[in-house]
């Protein structure tokens, strides 16, 4: 192997915001856009260029010049413009598996659309790499991963090309980008650039690269525009006959002649995050909690609502508009982009990151108000009767648990009744509203009326039994309320209950028992604050400061009924107001915490509730949860469709910064929904909405929950856990107030505390649970306020529906649901994913004679499938539900 080959890659790296906004780049983009395809068109030497593996550039640059459609489309057939798989590069371990799934849907369709989708599963930059990455990529026909964060240097076996193995034992054919993205960006055949910095690169790659002559070199950068004069410096490099052959080429080319003649036997498995040679910045997971929160909001409407309803009205013949469901997933895939979701951006950015999901949240509930009224109206029609509530069950799976909802009477005492026969329910709020007044046109002008008040009540009850994907009825029955609801009612005790659970405040400390098993936690619950000397990319611990804590608790109310029972408690940190306070030793600031405990009847789970409004700055504030696993040496918490293992202790520590790692590999985690502990006598869980950053602290059997960070600037030089140069700009200053998180927070998670025995599928059930797969519609004209479209007039079908419907449903507990859309002549597609370690066997109910066909992750069709179908340990399907 004298002579050896180097691949050069010409390419664009394309953040679309990041200490620059949107509206920059989008003019920079028609600029650079508009440059590449003359320098393509015209010099045929220069083969191919790779922006960064995006579509939304295509859609973004023909929105300014869609009188270049032709020219962009003939440069992308020919695999001369590349782009896709990606809609946006996202940050994959902040998001919901499905939509990074959507994300490269959207990405290889419209990208494939112009003529080529990038054969290349392409991770320049992104902040660590998604366990599922390979199953996806291959799923998509994707035979090739190109990648630079998350590996250390011992996973590799000689050589920088690998096999990348999801938890499914899919695999796929990988790069890894020893110097990033951009070693050949200032590509020069100069002496003193050859001498001193192309060849020292080389012969490290060329050393990395034990069983193949050929090297990859990218040559790009940031925004860069395309650098014309590669050709001609190509060229000019292999005149200098330097041991080394040039050629300009493509991370296609490069993959397909390196993996055409060896077989690279080294595999490296599931999630990579590793932060030896590139910085993976664990601790933006907590940075911008609100857009963390937000994100978390936005998906869960989408996912978990919007579209299993949207499949239920499909099957009842009302259509959700596709045009604007795409434009909604667009939206989000611009928040998801890199750096958005991380929020290591100008305030600017983080701003508009987080209008738009809240632009897409604002839309899927109007559409959501849309389909439960449409609906909802029918069955009205059948009954006879028009004031109901209507429950939508939006999984495949029977809803078995307590559904809240909201009502609008004229008497404050109504009973709730199916099928003629009365439902208990608990009232957990009312209030007396002021029905305001009407505008009356008469023959001497506008007169206003007053309108009779009402009551706006909230309650809890248990369904009749919903087997899947469906809706039923309930009518609320104001004349005869023979059988009222009970409301909760203040107590002075200072515990709460249910069969699982006992949570107890003693002597201001709290503690929570499982019944059954016979365990008992003592200080449940510890509020843990330090300063933050860091940046929005990396919490910095300051260097001898001890944490303040609090795990005390001033009892507020307890409040009990008979579908639930919670408990209101006060706790007051008192902290320095910012750095210099801190440092100087100064705490003389209260920052008050209200925790909500929650038991419901018959759940296995305890829900918590914080809410606090944050005046401080610099600093990190955590909530720490005891759990009976002593020591664990290691947590497992939920990725796609499985739950990873990682270690407690990270056996890279010891010597991180004499070992020359860029940033201290602290064992700070993501999840996706759930981090449980597994001891001999039970496993201990913790499932969130919103919060993503956690830490297992084994030396006290605890979980700490990253609640928020409060921050000042986008980047900075030389913190303790991060030596050396900011991350991305360097030669400026960026402060971002809005990051300092002076405002009003909510937090939530849930508990699980259960038998060892408790398999994957039960805590995947208690997530479905938490996350609440319904909705509740109550049919009146009352209030035409509390749902966004409820007020206008809108056409209803005429037609009248029954009672109760059924459309789709799966009879294995244990297979769970990761989405159900509405698919073309009235399929309804859906994906399925089994966590557990066994094979799963299952059948699809839909109410009627139906075809099933298995579809690939672009919905493509791949074949028929009939009678039970069983799903493998750990692996994932995507279905057609046809009516014949």
């Amino acid at each position: 192997m004298a002579n050896k080959e180097v691949y050069v890659v010409p390419h664009s790296h394309w953040d679309a915001e990041w200490y620059f906004t949107c509206e920059d780049s989008h003019i920079l983009l028609i600029e650079n856009m508009d440059y590449l395809m003359t320098v393509l068109e015209r010099d045929p030497t220069f083969p191919s260029y790779t922006f960064d593996g995006l579509a939304c550039v295509i859609d973004e640059y023909l929105a300014i010049r869609p009188e270049n459609r032709a020219r962009l489309a003939a440069l992308i057939r020919a695999r001369r413009l590349l782009v896709g798989p990606w809609y946006t590069q996202c940050d994959s371990l902040l998001i919901r598996t499905e939509s990074l799934i959507r994300n490269l849907v959207y990405g290889t369709n419209i990208a494939g659309h112009f003529g080529h989708s990038m054969n290349i599963g392409y991770l320049p930059d992104i902040f660590g790499q998604h366990a599922w990455l390979p199953a996806f990529f291959t799923d998509l026909g994707i035979t090739y991963c190109v990648l630079q964060r998350g590996i250390y240097t011992d996973q590799l076996n000689g050589d920088l090309n690998f096999y990348w193995r999801a938890p499914n034992k899919a695999m796929i054919a990988t790069n890894y980008l020893y110097f990033g993205y951009g070693p050949g960006k200032f590509l020069s055949a100069q002496p003193d650039y050859l001498e001193q910095r192309l060849l020292p690169i080389l012969d490290r790659l060329s050393a990395m690269n034990q069983r193949t002559d050929k090297l990859l070199l990218p040559a790009g950068g940031d925004q860069v525009l395309v650098n014309a004069g590669f050709p001609a410096t190509v060229a000019a490099l292999n005149r200098c006959r330097a041991g080394y052959t040039f050629r300009l080429a493509s991370y296609e080319t490069y993959m397909e002649a390196a993996w055409a003649d060896t077989d690279f036997p080294h595999i490296i498995d599931g999630e990579l995050v590793g932060c030896q040679k590139s910085r993976i910045h664990r601790t933006c997971h907590s940075t911008r909690y609100d857009i963390k929160q937000q994100t978390w909001k936005t998906e869960h409407l989408l996912l978990d609502q919007l579209e299993p309803l949207a499949a239920l009205a499909a099957r009842q013949g009302i259509t959700c508009p596709a045009r604007l469901m795409d434009t909604l997933w667009k939206t989000v895939f611009l928040a998801h982009a890199h750096n958005g979701i991380e929020a290591t951006n100008a305030d600017p950015v983080n701003h508009d990151i987080k209008q738009r999901l809240i632009s897409v949240e604002r839309s899927a509930l109007s559409l959501i108000n849309l389909l439960k009224k449409k609906l909802s109206h029918p069955i009205t029609r059948q009954l006879g009767q028009a004031n109901l509530l209507v429950v939508f069950n939006t999984d495949v799976h029977p809803l078995d648990q307590p559904v809240s909802a909201v009502l609008f009477t004229r008497n404050p005492h109504f009973t709730l009744r199916h099928d003629g026969t009365s439902v208990d329910y608990t009232l957990l709020r009312q209030a007396a509203m002021d029905g305001g007044k009407k505008v009356v046109v008469t023959a001497q002008g506008e007169k206003l009326e007053p309108v009779e008040h009402y009551y706006r009540s909230e309650i809890l009850f248990p369904p009749f039994p919903m087997q899947g994907l469906g809706y039923q009825a309930y009518v609320v029955d104001e004349e005869n309320p023979a059988q009222p609801g009970r409301p909760v009612a203040p107590t002075s005790a200072t515990y709460i209950e249910n069969c699982h659970y006992r949570v107890t405040l003693e002597a201001g400390r709290l503690s929570l028992e499982h019944l059954r098993l016979n365990q008992r936690i003592d200080d449940l619950l510890t509020f843990v604050d330090e300063g933050d000397d860091g940046d929005e990319f990396d919490f910095s611990p300051l260097e001898s400061e001890h944490p303040l804590r609090c795990n005390t608790f001033s009892l507020v109310a307890t409040e009990t009924g008979p579908l639930v029972s919670i408990m209101t408690l006060s706790s007051v940190l008192t902290l320095p107001q910012g750095m210099a306070e801190r440092q100087a030793g100064r705490q003389d600031q209260p920052l008050t915490l209200l925790t909500r405990l929650e038991l419901r009847h018959q759940e296995p789970l305890v829900r918590v509730h914080h809410e606090l409004h944050n005046t401080m700055t610099e600093h990190r504030l955590r909530v720490q949860i005891k759990t009976p696993v002593e020591r664990p040496a290691c947590s497992y918490a939920d990725q796609g469709y499985s739950m990873l293992r990682r270690d407690t202790v990270s056996r890279y520590v010891p010597g991180w910064r004499e070992a020359g790692f860029v940033e201290k590999p602290m064992p700070i985690h993501t999840l996706e929904n759930v981090v449980c502990l597994r001891g001999p006598h039970c496993v201990f869980g913790v499932m969130t909405k919103g919060i993503k950053e956690y830490e297992v602290v084994p030396e006290e059997n605890s979980i700490a929950l990253t609640l928020f960070r409060s921050v000042g600037l986008l980047g900075k030089d030389d913190t303790r856990w991060r030596p050396g140069r900011a991350s991305g700009i360097n030669n400026k200053v960026v402060h971002t107030p809005d990051a300092l998180m002076q405002q009003t927070m909510t937090f939530d998670y849930a508990l699980l505390l259960d038998d060892p025995r408790t398999e994957e599928a039960g805590v995947y059930r208690a997530v479905n649970n938490y996350r609440e797969h319904y909705l509740a519609y109550h049919v009146q004209s009352l209030n035409t306020f509390e749902e966004r479209l409820e007020r206008f007039t809108i056409p209803l079908p005429d037609h009248p529906a029954p009672a109760a419907a059924m459309h789709l449903a799966v009879d294995n507990p244990r297979i769970f649901m990761s989405m159900c859309k509405p698919g073309t002549d009235n399929a309804l597609i859906i994906r399925l994913f089994n966590p557990g370690d066994t094979p799963e066997t299952f059948n699809i109910h839909s109410g009627g004679e139906q075809l099933i066909h298995r579809l690939n992750l672009r919905e493509a069709y791949q074949e028929t499938l009939t009678g039970a179908i069983t799903l493998a340990g750990k692996q994932y399907l995507t279905l057609a539900v046809c009516p014949r």
